[in-house]
C-alpha cells in the first residue's frame, strides 16, 4: 500500500499471554492501514492478522539476549522492565526501522482510533517528538523522527546503564526521559495536549464506565456528561486491565464495539446493568478507591517520617 505522508512505526515487544481484548486492539489497527506495527513475541501468532502488522517469533530469553548485545550492557529484562527499555527501541531495533521516517513506542492496553486524524502531515514535518501526554514523554503513545541522535537520546539520561540494568522499574521512559527533553530545545516537540482518553486532568485513568466508551468506523469516542461523542486518538485503558474479563469479537468483522470496564461488546449492555454500575462507582468507584490509596499512602508516609525524626532524637 501506498502511504500518504510520513510513514511511521510502533513497536510493542509482548510476552507471556494474549490480553482477552487482542481481537479488538488487531481490529483498531486494521483500520490504520498507513501505520505499522512491530511485535517482537513468543505468544501464538493469530492466523489472521492485519498486514500492517509484523511479529517476530522469538523467546524472552532471546530478546533479552538481542539487548544485551545492541546496548552492550546486560539488562536485567523482565516484562515490566520493558517500559524503561522503550527509548532504546530504534538503536535496539534499528534495522526493522530503517525505511521509516518515524519509530515510536506504545502499550498493549489500548483500542486505536483515527491515528493520522491527529498525525498530520503538519505535526510530522514540523516537530521531531510527538507525545500524546501535555508536557511529558508518553509510554503508551511517542514518536520520534528517525534520525541517529533521536535513537540514541537515552544516552542523555544519567546513569542510564545503572538504570536500565536493574530489574526495578525506574520510570526511564516517561519521568526520566522527558527530564532530559526539557534540558534541550523543545521548539520541535509536539506535546501541547493530552491526545488519548483524559479525567480529572489525567489521561488513561477513568471511572469504571459501562457504554461510555465506543469504537465506530475507525475512530474511539468518548461519551461525555452531555451525552455527546468526544473523539480522542485512542483509548489507554490502563486501569480497567484487571477488571475487564471478556471480549466479544471472536472474528473483526464489524464497524463498531463499546470498550466497557468490564468487557469488549458488540450490543449496548442493558440500561439496569449501567446504572446498577453507577450506583456502585458512588461508593466503590475508581476515583473513589484512588481517593483512598492515596490517603493511605500519605498516612504510610507520615508515620516514616515520624519514626525516621524519633530515631534521630
Amino acid at each position: 500500500m501506498e502511504i500518504k505522508g510520513k510513514s511511521i512505526i510502533l513497536i510493542i515487544p509482548y510476552f507471556g499471554k494474549w490480553p482477552v481484548w487482542f481481537n479488538a486492539y488487531l481490529k483498531s489497527i486494521e483500520a490504520n492501514q498507513t501505520i505499522n506495527w512491530l511485535i517482537p513475541t513468543d505468544c501464538n501468532i493469530p492466523e489472521k492478522y492485519p498486514k500492517n502488522i509484523e511479529f517476530i517469533k522469538m523467546s524472552f530469553h532471546e530478546i533479552n539476549a538481542m539487548f544485551n548485545e545492541k546496548l552492550g550492557f546486560d539488562v536485567a529484562l523482565n516484562y515490566r522492565k520493558f517500559c524503561d527499555l522503550k527509548p532504546t527501541y530504534g538503536h535496539v531495533f534499528g534495522e526493522e526501522i530503517k525505511d521509516y521516517d518515524f519509530w515510536g513506542f506504545c502499550d498493549m492496553d489500548i483500542i486505536w482510533g483515527n491515528v493520522r486524524k491527529y498525525m498530520t502531515s503538519s505535526v510530522l514535518n514540523n516537530y521531531d517528538i510527538i507525545s500524546s501526554r501535555k508536557s511529558a514523554i508518553s509510554g503508551h503513545f511517542n514518536l520520534f523522527r528517525n534520525n541517529k541522535k533521536l535513537k540514541f537520546l537515552y544516552l542523555q539520561v544519567p546513569k542510564y546503564k545503572e538504570l536500565l540494568s536493574t530489574n526495578v522499574l525506574t520510570r526511564f521512559d516517561e519521568n526520566l526521559l522527558t527530564e532530559v527533553v526539557k534540558k534541550n530545545d523543545t521548539k520541535r516537540v509536539f506535546w501541547d495536549e493530552i491526545l488519548c482518553n483524559h479525567e480529572r486532568g489525567r489521561d488513561s485513568h477513568q471511572e469504571y464506565y459501562i457504554n461510555k466508551r465506543i469504537w465506530k468506523n475507525g475512530g474511539v469516542y468518548q461519551v461525555d456528561e452531555n451525552n455527546t461523542l468526544d473523539e480522542v486518538m485512542y483509548l489507554h485503558f490502563i486501569n480497567w486491565k484487571r477488571t475487564m474479563t471478556h471480549c466479544d469479537l471472536i472474528e473483526t468483522d464489524t464497524n463498531n464495539f463499546y470498550i466497557s470496564f468490564n468487557k469488549i461488546h458488540l450490543e449496548k449492555q442493558s440500561a439496569l446493568i449501567e446504572y446498577l454500575n453507577g450506583v456502585k462507582n458512588i461508593f466503590n468507584g475508581y476515583w473513589i478507591k484512588e481517593r483512598r490509596r492515596l490517603k493511605k499512602h500519605k498516612i504510610k508516609s507520615l508515620v516514616k517520617r515520624v519514626k525516621r525524626k524519633l530515631k534521630l532524637n
